[in-house]
């Protein structure tokens, strides 16, 4: 038991308070205003006069009083009059001096005090531009150095900062002996551990100077523009001091994760920015994910340290900080490296050696199978059937039992394979057809494991994944390179089947296929397999991703097969690739091609006229739809002048049953025209046609040279002929009443916005508000292509195959660019059968 003789009573304790703040800015800096503590001890305050805020800062260390002064130096240098950013500034006392030392009397303590002036400006408003954020951080680091540079004759001491990421492992050991629950403090400790390892392994490669450590938002004021808040300068002293440059972006990009959690790579666009203003160099880069955990995990465990020893927690911090903690490392680190690179458009780490995967085989017999959407092995749409790409490779691999896919090919049969809009079709395999029994190598050393008869080879610096492969080595087995792993499964002298995935990371494996949007991502991740096989198994990568290689139906597709519905009338009215019209054409080429008068032009012709009525008897000319026209118009002229009043049915668009009612347009009327111009019914071929009667044909019309080929006439025959299929004719008149009844609807629904003329499949839409050319560039981004006529008016030519399904992407398009609900199936089939009944009940006799 103490001795209560030696004891002192309470109100008999020595006292050892802080200066009482508003007596002593009064007294040292001539300051009154506003003051608000913002710290315990020592205490901090926010002093408001006139406009400006400034901090009082009390410190007891020499140490840090010196702190003090060097920061005093520095921010002296930062006068936005220099071109740097502004930095707080110090305040002098009344005697003149930038640091003020004080006594301790009989209420106070004895210790040291600064006073700086924040710059002017606004605060950060609730969410800023990563971007922003980023190109500032670089731009002050700079500044700093620069600012530095001046000062260097002052004898400034070197700067030092709490929030020091070099000295992240002792802090974080420190604060964690506060936190007595091991479920908090285990996974903290463990993550910092496995991070700092990462950047304590780059060394002296890591560029260290003065930085900012903290340059978040709530630590910056800026100015408001018209458009945006704009970072101008930083308001705490304190986070200034020598540092890895990297560690001011990850305090950036540390606050945007943990200010938007759901996003991952809200970060990225920090990154981008920052690097445009000061490069980052390939040390930075590897270190820059691992420090982002660590300034976190740093947050965390401060978090939690204050939550246990009972001081007031801040309960939407705290919550904040642990789910983002959760979040960071949850997230595979070479992923989000490999993010990092993409986005600066950084090379990967070089590869490490390996050796061949299958030494016995010779890679010159090796036949790489061509399944991209440029392929001449797809037809007719079999890309659609899902065992077509390993058909095809089997009938490639027949000759020499080899064969084999490529590495980073954009798959036509796997465009349907949609996630978010996007195709996953870009393969991150090879598939090889090889003899059963090929012995197959460990290319380098690793752990041996085996998931469901899948083999994974887990090395330092790679991942090897195998399917189809047969071992006899235990799960956990040891290898070195040069190791036998297996061999292709079969029976004696069949034909196997190998798929290859290799990685840069141990345990990640490649998806098979990827979309378009992260295949930057994974050719960061993701090694191809041309390394274990001697063979340069790669596809070429398109050169322009947005050309058009291939079309079937109403769609096109671009070179990373992804579909688009193409309604600019190049489908024609059977569609892109019509095997009837294919054959056509290649015979007729294999007979003669040319402009000259033939039988075959003559085919045409008669085809024609079979469908129109028999007063139209003579085609006057073959040539394009313009020339059509105007010799129409010419002809009309001379017969008007002649005293006759001809009527001229434009059926350039109507025509060939594109109206959905009948062949040709002018079918709804009971008036034969005197004459017809119809278009081509071959896109891209001078076909179109003059029609009328030969007794009304004036006798000296000089008629245009004939320009229609051989080949063109050919399919323009085949085409008619085709036409009398019932299902293509029931399907047009379908097509053409769902799109009608749905653009009535968007027409309506828009009050008026858009306009709609025309019929059928051949509608011309404008909207107000919008150009034809903006109109079209806004559905091109929905997967539609349409052309503009004009400023004002767009065209719309479907095939007479249109998908249903394609329509109602188009009218989704559509409602999307207007603002309105698309109306839904059931209410256009509802419409098209009240339309029915009435007009059952019209032809019903009383």
């Amino acid at each position: 038991m103490a001795d209560a003789d030696n004891e002192l009573p309470d109100e008999a304790m020595p006292v050892f308070a802080w200066p009482d703040a508003e007596l002593f800015l009064a007294s040292h800096y001539g300051l009154s205003g506003e003051i608000e503590a913002i710290a315990a001890d020592p205490p901090s305050y926010l002093v408001r006069y006139d406009e400006v805020t400034s901090r009082l800062d009390f410190c007891s260390d020499p140490d840090e009083a010196r702190q003090f002064e060097a920061e005093a130096a520095l921010l002296l240098h930062m006068h936005p009059e220099t071109g740097r950013i502004e930095g707080p500034q110090p305040l002098e006392t009344t005697e003149g001096n930038l640091l003020c030392a004080f006594e301790a009397d009989e209420d106070t303590r004895e210790g040291y005090a600064r006073v700086c002036a924040f710059p002017a400006g606004a605060p950060a408003p609730a969410s800023v531009d990563g971007a922003v954020l980023g190109g500032f951080a670089a731009r002050l680091i700079r500044d700093l150095a620069a600012a530095a540079e001046d000062a260097r004759d002052e004898e400034m001491p070197a700067l030092w900062s709490a929030s020091d990421l070099r000295q992240a492992g002792p802090t974080v050991v420190k604060i964690l002996r506060q936190v007595n629950d091991p479920a908090i403090r285990d996974p903290i400790a463990k993550a910092m551990v496995t991070a700092l390892r990462r950047v304590q392994a780059l060394g002296s490669d890591l560029r260290s100077q003065l930085i900012h450590h903290h340059p978040v938002s709530r630590e910056l004021v800026g100015t408001v523009t018209d458009t945006a808040w704009q970072p101008t300068g930083f308001v705490d002293p304190a986070s200034l001091g020598e540092g890895w440059v990297v560690a001011s972006l990850a305090a950036v990009c540390a606050d945007l994760l943990l200010e938007r959690p759901g996003d991952a790579m809200t970060f990225l666009p920090a990154v981008e920015a920052f690097h445009a203003e000061l490069p980052l160099v390939e040390a930075d880069i590897e270190a820059l994910w691992p420090l982002i955990i660590v300034r976190i995990g740093l947050l965390r465990a401060a978090a939690e340290r204050d939550a246990a020893i009972g001081d007031p927690d801040d309960t939407p911090w705290l919550m904040r900080v642990r789910d983002g903690f959760d979040r960071v490392t949850g997230l595979q680190p070479a992923m989000m490296e490999a993010a990092i690179r993409h986005t600066l458009d950084w090379p990967p780490r070089p590869l490490p050696d390996f050796g061949p995967l299958l030494p016995e085989i010779d890679p010159e017999k090796i036949r790489l199978v061509d399944l991209s959407p440029a392929s001449t092995a797809f037809f007719d749409g079999n890309w659609r059937d899902p065992e077509s790409d390993w058909r095809i490779l089997a009938r490639i691999a027949w000759d020499t039992k080899m064969g084999a896919t490529r590495f980073g090919e954009y798959r036509l049969s796997r465009g349907h394979a949609q996630r978010d809009g996007h195709a996953e079709n870009y393969a991150l395999h090879v598939d090889i057809c090889l003899p059963a029994g090929t012995v197959a190598l460990a290319p380098f050393g690793g752990l041996l494991q085996l998931r469901d008869g899948r083999l994974l080879l887990n090395g330092p610096e790679a991942c090897l994944h195998l399917e189809g492969l047969d071992t006899v080595l235990a799960d956990g087995t040891a290898l070195f390179a040069g190791d036998r792993l297996g061999v292709v499964a079969g029976a004696e002298g069949s034909v196997g089947g190998l798929r290859i995935r290799l990685s840069r990371e141990a345990n990640l494996v490649p998806p098979l296929f990827v979309a378009t949007g992260d295949v930057g991502l994974w050719r960061q991740l993701a090694i191809s397999p041309s390394v274990l096989l001697g063979i340069d198994a790669d596809a070429p990568q398109p050169a322009e991703q947005r050309a058009f290689v291939r079309g079937w139906r109403e769609h096109v597709f671009d070179a990373t097969g992804r579909p688009f519905i193409d309604l600019t009338g190049g489908a024609g009215l059977l569609g892109h690739g019509h095997a009837g019209l294919a054959d056509a054409a290649y015979h007729q080429w294999l007979l003669l091609n040319g402009l000259l008068s033939t039988p075959v032009e003559a085919e045409f012709q008669a085809a024609l006229l079979q469908r129109l009525p028999g007063e139209l008897d003579t085609v006057v000319a073959l040539t394009g739809e313009i020339a059509a026209m105007e010799l129409a118009q010419q002809l009309g002229e001379r017969l008007y002048s002649e005293d006759e009043s001809p009527l001229i049915a434009d059926e350039r668009r109507t025509g060939f049953g594109r109206t959905g009612h009948g062949f040709w347009a002018f079918d709804a009327g009971e008036t034969i025209p005197d004459i017809v111009v119809t278009g081509s019914p071959v896109p891209g071929e001078p076909l179109a046609a003059v029609v009328m009667r030969r007794s009304a044909l004036p006798q000296t019309l000089e008629l245009p040279q004939p320009d229609a080929s051989m080949v063109a006439c050919r399919l323009g025959s085949t085409v008619i002929d085709l036409l009398d299929d019932p299902d293509l004719i029931a399907n047009a008149a379908d097509a053409a009443r769902v799109l009608e009844q749905a653009l009535t609807h968007l027409t309506t629904a828009s009050e008026g916005r858009l306009a709609v003329s025309g019929a059928g499949l051949a509608p011309e839409l404008s909207v107000s508000g919008l150009s034809a050319p903006d109109l079209a560039e806004r559905l091109l981004q929905h997967g539609v292509i349409a052309s503009a006529l004009d400023d004002v008016r767009l065209q719309l030519i479907a095939p007479l195959c249109i998908a249903r399904a394609s329509l109602e992407v188009v009218v989704d398009a559509l409602s999307h660019i207007l603002g309105i609900p698309a109306p839904q199936a059931e209410a256009v089939d509802e419409a098209h059968q009240e339309e029915q009944d009435l007009q059952t009940d019209t032809e019903t006799p009383d």
